[in-house]
């Protein structure tokens, strides 16, 4: 990585002196002094190439940076800690300059997300869009929304790296983080607290007309009256459970909310739980201390309680 010294920073860019830079600039006022205390004419040319070196590099960085957009396409959602996928897109609204050497970064230097790999285009022809697959690594449940980003350069010589600041729309929600979890056995029950389950037990799942080969034992009457026709119960299956996942938020003893990272580390873990549970097959349903949601394992019910997840605090 290129070290930089010497930032200068105006409304939305930056210029940085690179090592390079510092290098050519101390050569440069050798020449200098050395121009002024001979009279070489010669010298004072080779001054005065150097000086348009600088000024060339300042214009035509400032072209590749000139009429640039950025656009991400990003999926509905992320589960933190694990990269997914990004579309980003850069355009080029010039009508006869190309842009070279561009490189796309996060507009702060701490930000809640990684960009894998470092997005960088070598050249954008005028006029065009360059696109590139990126992956997006959040590191924070929750709302992620990237409002700018920056355009870096060094092009032509190096001697520079010159930012600009530029609007850039993303949003997405992030998931908890899923880690490995032991799940509870069928025959297991959990107490109430945080990270803990509890069997629902085998429960009435729906009812049905009668079938040859149904036992009488399972008639549903009442409904069999209702509608004149002989209606069966079903149960779930013996091998799938419905299982409640608690989660407690606050200390037992003082009833007071537990610090910030025992939170993420309950909310990490009942959704860890509730992801396995509902892949294995099972119904789940979450439980606080305000609510608690109804029973289900399809797809949505858990991109529902992921969502729930996502924003409780």
């Amino acid at each position: 990585m290129t070290s930089t010294r010497f930032t200068l920073a105006l409304h939305n860019r930056t210029l940085q002196l690179t090592r390079e830079g510092l290098g050519f600039i101390m050569i440069l006022i050798g020449v200098g002094l050395g121009a002024i205390n001979t009279g070489n004419n010669l010298l004072y040319l080779i001054l005065a190439m150097c000086c348009s070196f600088i000024v060339v590099s300042g214009v035509l960085s400032e072209m590749s940076l000139k009429k640039l957009s950025v656009q991400g396409q990003a999926p509905a959602y992320l589960y933190a800690q694990e990269p997914g996928p990004l579309k980003l897109k850069l355009s080029n609204h010039k009508k006869w300059e190309p842009s070279y050497s561009i490189r796309i970064r996060a507009a702060q230097s701490r930000q809640p997300f990684t960009l894998e790999p470092e997005p960088y285009f070598f050249f954008i022809p005028s006029g065009a869009t360059i696109e590139k697959p990126l992956m997006l690594t959040a590191h924070k449940r929750g709302h992620l929304k990237i409002a700018t980003c920056r355009l870096a350069t060094r092009f032509p010589f190096g001697f520079f790296y010159k930012t600009k600041t530029i609007p850039f729309k993303l949003e997405t929600v992030v998931f908890p983080a899923i880690h490995p979890v032991k799940l509870p056995e069928q025959s297991e029950v959990g107490l109430e607290g945080e990270g803990t389950v509890q069997p629902r037990g085998e429960e009435l799942h729906a009812v049905r007309e009668f079938q040859p080969g149904d036992s009488l034992s399972s008639v549903h009457w009442k409904s069999s009256a209702k509608t004149g026709k002989l209606r069966v119960k079903e149960f779930q299956s013996h091998n799938l459970q419905s299982y409640t996942v608690f989660l407690n938020l606050t200390h037992p003893a003082t009833n007071q909310p537990v610090p910030e990272e025992v939170i993420e580390e309950r909310v990490s873990e009942a959704a860890s739980l509730i992801y396995h549970l509902i892949q294995r097959g099972h119904e789940v349903s979450l439980k606080t201390v305000e609510n608690q949601t109804a029973f289900g394992s399809s797809d949505a019910h858990l991109l529902d309680l992921m969502h729930t997840l996502a924003f409780i605090h």
